[in-house]
């Protein structure tokens, strides 16, 4: 094989690859041989084709594939021979395959840009500090006594903190019932931590059998960010009303709730999982500022074929994750993603090349550490989820996270990092 390669652009490269006559021969040759044994003919048993009667129907065709397969194989051949890493599909050009002539044809494609990063120790950023105050834990607690509250049947009218079992049906602006809504013995909490207080007063008093109707502004967020509120009416008629009653705070509620010697324990680990929330939080802000840091000190551009690889890998974890064949609005979903794709791209640029400077590595103890962990966490025995891992391709993904994990380690230890204290994000008072 030949190979010339020239730069046809800041990180295009065109490969010129010769393949010897002999070997395109050779790979026909095999071709013929594979249909005549697999075409299914009228006039002859199957297998039994003879290899002229398939040049002579199907030769160009079968030229073609050979031909197509064999550009592929070489391409990537002379792209690992030459070091280049291509980074898009190669564009096949000028395929010539003439009489006596070796195959020629030209490849070009767009290939990892070589970057240089100069500023990457002594980063001045910010790590936030969320502190844990009490009374997070104290709303955790109420929380759970909200979960595990008995309920009994009353009859009396309903009042705040009441279960309220009922059938309701939807109502159009004209007051007129909308039978594609209706629901029969749905359950209402009025009064709750989130319950919706101009639905509350309207139900407050409600007795069994009784039918009101009611009508509140229901707001919700929209992907964009924006918020929208539209008014909705329905009819209910209360089939029972059950009191709630809270399980009181002490050590015998905690006992009821796990592995807990005392209230004291509960709490302690209620503080725990708060704090290691908090602090799961600081590490990704802190990651995400020494990313916008390193992106604003070294400074380069990318191929865009990288970027458009990075939308289509996003749009299609959309199509796997909502489980649908298509995006709505898949343009402008992809426009709007634009600006993260390129910061992903270059992120993914930036910690590869420190992880080469530095001589990062992730070592086979750092992946037996990881799977451990993950084996205690998922109940799986470790050789089994390491055949799980392995067969759906995540084990490189998990290494990929590892050294990303290391190097953000090494930028942190060798920043110039100031911690500020914030309100903690994972719990609300």
């Amino acid at each position: 094989m030949n190979v010339e390669v020239t730069d046809s652009g800041a990180w295009r490269r065109t490969l010129e690859i010769e393949v010897p006559r002999e070997d395109i021969d050779e790979r026909l040759k095999e071709a013929y041989k594979s249909y005549s044994k697999s075409l299914n003919l009228p006039g002859f048993r199957k297998g039994k084709v003879p290899v002229s009667v398939v040049k002579a129907r199907f030769g160009p065709a079968i030229l073609d594939e050979v031909i197509a397969k064999t550009e592929e194989e070489y391409y990537r051949e002379a792209s690992e021979e030459q070091g280049l890493h291509p980074v898009s599909q190669a564009t096949i050009e000028e395929s010539s395959f003439e009489d006596g002539e070796p195959l020629r044809f030209k490849a070009s494609m767009d290939v990892k840009p070589e970057i240089e990063v100069k500023t990457y120790k002594g980063l001045k950023v910010v790590r936030p500090v969320f502190e844990i105050e009490d009374d997070y834990v104290d709303n955790q607690l109420q929380g759970m006594r909200e979960q595990n509250a008995t309920e009994s049947q009353v009859d009396r009218k309903a009042e705040l903190g009441d279960v309220i079992q009922a059938d309701y049906i939807g109502l159009d602006e004209d007051g007129n019932e909308m039978p594609d809504r209706r629901q029969e013995d749905s359950t209402f909490l009025i009064g709750g931590p989130n319950a919706n207080h101009d639905l509350d007063n309207q139900l407050v008093g409600i007795e069994v059998g009784e039918t009101r109707d009611v009508n509140y502004t229901h707001s919700h967020s929209t992907p964009d960010g924006e918020t929208h509120e539209h008014e909705v009416r329905f009819r209910v008629t209360a089939k029972e009303i059950r009191e709630r009653e809270l399980p009181e705070l002490d050590d015998e509620f905690a006992k009821d709730l796990g592995p807990f010697d005392s209230l004291d324990d509960l709490k302690t680990r209620i503080q725990d999982d708060i704090q290691t929330q908090a602090d799961g939080a600081s590490r990704s802000r802190l990651v995400e500022n020494i990313v916008e840091e390193l992106i604003a000190q070294n400074e380069f551009e990318v191929p865009e074929s990288m970027v458009q690889t990075y939308l289509d890998n996003f749009i299609a974890q959309m199509k796997r994750e909502r489980q649908t064949e298509e995006v709505e609005n898949e343009e402008e979903v992809r426009e709007n993603a634009q600006p993260g794709a390129l910061r992903g791209v270059k992120r993914y640029l930036l910690l590869e090349k420190i992880a080469e400077m530095e001589s990062v590595e992730v070592t086979d103890e750092d992946m037996d550490k990881h799977l451990e962990s993950m084996s205690e966490q998922h109940n799986v025995e470790g050789p089994r989820l390491r055949q799980i891992l392995g067969r759906s391709g995540q084990l490189d993904r998990i290494k990929s996270d590892l050294m990303d994990e290391k190097v953000f380690d090494f930028l942190i230890e060798n920043g110039k990092v100031e911690d500020v204290v914030e309100k903690n994000p994972t719990a609300s008072p």
